[in-house]
């Protein structure tokens, strides 16, 4: 990997494509992948973009990983850490955990069993990392999805983690109990 590169790991960088590829091979065996629409959304959506940092535990608190690590050790260690089949806690607040990006194949089988046709429209309650969302837009198209969220920090950081990977649905900052009749 060499010297530090400030646009390390973008979302079209090679050795992402094959971690991600990784993935996509890893949640196929659990038999969540059957849809190719869905099969293709995983394929092609990079999560690293949506992940530019995560807090792995450690005793007695946690350690953050991130995109821009100096160290290329640590910046592998983060990548492959975001093409893991598991959860990643994406924000720590006073030594808490209070955000995370779910697990790639909870989220596959979560999507294969919304059942989604062409032309339907979805509010996703919760914006998260903005990922979800990207796999909702690959899916269906941006202007059928909506993702919300209560905190305008994680709203504003959804938006801009799917711009970067080339997604623009409505991102709103609201409270998802009432719904977004705008959108419906």
């Amino acid at each position: 990997m060499g010297a530090h590169r400030d646009d390390a790991y973008g979302p079209d960088d090679p050795e992402a494509a094959e971690a991600r590829a990784g993935l996509v091979a890893e949640i196929a065996l659990t038999g969540a992948l059957e849809d190719p629409a869905w099969r293709a959304a995983f394929e092609e959506v990079p999560r690293h973009v949506f992940v530019p940092y995560y807090f792995v535990g450690r005793p007695g608190g946690y350690d953050r990983l991130w995109s821009g690590d100096r160290d290329p050790a640590r910046r592998r260690r983060w990548l492959h850490g975001a093409y893991a089949d598991g959860p990643l806690a994406t924000r720590v607040r006073d030594g808490e955990q209070i955000s995370s990006s779910s697990q790639p194949s909870l989220m596959a089988r979560m999507l294969a069993e919304l059942d989604v046709r062409d032309g339907d429209r979805v509010l996703e309650i919760g914006a998260g990392t903005g990922y979800n969302a990207a796999l909702l837009c690959h899916r269906l198209g941006d202007k059928f999805v909506t993702t919300m969220d209560l905190d305008p920090e994680i709203t504003e950081s959804a938006r801009a983690h799917l711009a970067t990977a080339g997604y623009r649905p409505a991102v709103v900052t609201g409270d998802g109990a009432r719904g977004c009749p705008e959108r419906a």
